[in-house]
């Protein structure tokens, strides 16, 4: 999902605000002009959400069924300069009403977590996960604007919030308040082997508008105490990205960091020989931890410009897990880099036998998929999920067009092709947040969940 655009040069970068600061193939057979519409209807669930952001689904309460967890950025306002920050966003809890026997995809109770009044500015990507041990979900939310140092301000943090009373009630503990770092993702994962879970994030301070030259990048770690008590992050590398993954990468026991970059020396990407690339500009990189608390950082593309997101997919019938990533940029803007960074696009990686080397990449888009609406300050596309989206057995995905100013799935042809669908009623629903892929209402049929910080409006689209 992406924000509305900053004043300066590389303003590219603020569309991911709401984009992040708002988840056997080959290239399409087709276009998706010609592709059928799918027999996807919109359900909106809240219209009335400042600065939609960020979707997350999980179980927070007691009866299995998926909640959503969202997070929005506030009301937006303009100034002679460009976009006034809000303050404060909120984090809400979705759950859906029990009525006349049946949960419906239409009646949904909001609970809120985090409030405007808890003072958190750009509440990002809410990670569900119990921190305290206690075996009920709690929230973790990381938070912050990349620019915020830059304008003499320094408000990231990192929070989290304990679940009491049945998701009803929940608990503030800060872990990080008042940071020049913005924080997008965390994961919560025993990083280390000492039987304690830790926090990984990435902190991004991004500088100047204006020069690339001035970002800070690092990875972090909060070394976990235990029962809720962490240390003080620490940076354990340099460079990452917003929105990060775990997953033993090289099959050694060990947790690594899966991660996209978007600042930093990615941005001059286009001007380095393919062959001098390195894991600094890659566009996306994992981190091998070493067992020793040391970690290296590693090239997995390097030539997809600006990274906005890399997950793990798992095929429906077994097989190996597949990479799934976006980029993020703008063919309308005619001057370097934008005007030389790939357009954009879905990719799919593959490690090989050394995942330590880059990984093989394939295109599942095509060309004119995503097509960006605007100049500087937007791009695409945002964020991916997979998922069977047709009921056919083959895995799907769901594509935030961010600044494409709509949301997509791409069907999976029985010889592993996608073809590109716009979702329907979704034209204007743009710097979308998202995506979640689940069977909300236990019908067999997978739903897709986006957010639009445009439209200050959450969605479902059902089949």
């Amino acid at each position: 999902m992406s924000p509305t655009p900053y004043a300066g040069l590389r303003s590219t970068a603020s569309t991911l605000i709401i984009a992040l600061a708002v988840g056997a193939a080959g290239v399409a057979s087709a276009p998706a002009a010609m592709a059928e519409q799918p027999a996807y209807n919109r359900i909106t669930i809240d219209n009335n959400l400042p600065g939609a952001a960020f979707v997350v689904s999980g179980n927070v309460a007691l009866l299995p069924r998926p909640e959503l967890v969202v997070s929005a950025f506030g009301l937006f306002t303009f100034g002679p300069t460009g976009p006034i920050i809000p303050p404060a966003g909120t984090v809400n809890v979705y759950r859906r009403k029990f009525v006349g026997g049946f949960f419906q995809l239409e009646d949904w109770e909001k609970i809120e977590i985090v409030k405007e009044s808890d003072g958190i500015t750009f509440p990002n990507r809410p990670a569900i996960a119990d921190v305290d041990g206690d075996w009920m979900p709690d929230v973790i939310v990381p938070g912050g604007y990349f620019f915020d140092n830059y304008t003499g301000q320094q408000r990231g943090s990192l929070s989290w919030w304990e679940n009491r009373r049945n998701a009803r009630q929940w608990i503030r503990h800060d872990l990080v308040t008042n940071s020049p770092f913005s924080y997008h993702s965390v994961v919560l994962v025993d990083i280390d082997g000492d039987h304690r879970k830790d926090i990984i994030t990435v902190a991004e301070d991004a500088g100047s508008p204006s020069s690339s030259a001035d970002d800070i990048v690092e990875l972090q770690m909060l070394k976990g105490k235990g029962r809720g008590k962490f240390h003080a992050p620490v940076k354990i590398a340099d460079g990452g990205g917003g929105l990060i993954e775990a997953r033993d990468v090289n099959g050694d026991g060990r947790m690594d960091i899966v991660s996209p970059q978007f600042f930093g020396p990615v941005q001059a990407q286009p001007f380095v020989p393919a062959a001098a690339r390195d894991a600094s500009v890659a566009s996306y990189v994992w981190f091998e931890n070493n067992g020793d608390g040391s970690f290296t950082r590693h090239a997995i593309g390097t030539n997809q410009g600006p990274g906005f997101t890399i997950v793990p997919v798992d095929p429906l019938n077994g097989g190996p897990t597949r990479w799934i990533a976006t980029n993020h940029t703008n063919p309308n803007v005619p001057f370097p880099p934008f005007a030389l960074y790939p357009a954009p696009a879905v990719y799919e990686f593959t490690p090989g036998p050394d995942p330590r080397q880059p990984w093989a990449v394939q295109q599942l888009s095509s060309a004119g998929d995503f097509p960006v609406t605007g100049g500087i300050g937007q791009a695409a596309p945002g964020a991916v999920a997979g998922g069977d989206l047709t009921g056919n057995g083959r895995l799907d995905l769901a594509v935030a067009g961010d600044g494409s100013r709509a949301v997509y799935w791409m069907e999976q042809q029985s010889d592993g092709t996608f073809i590109t669908h716009q979702l329907p009623d979704s034209d204007g629903y743009g710097q979308n947040g998202g995506p979640v892929v689940q069977d909300l209402n236990w019908n067999g049929k997978n739903e897709i969940v986006f957010s639009s910080f445009d439209q200050n409006a959450l969605s479902i689209w059902a089949r």
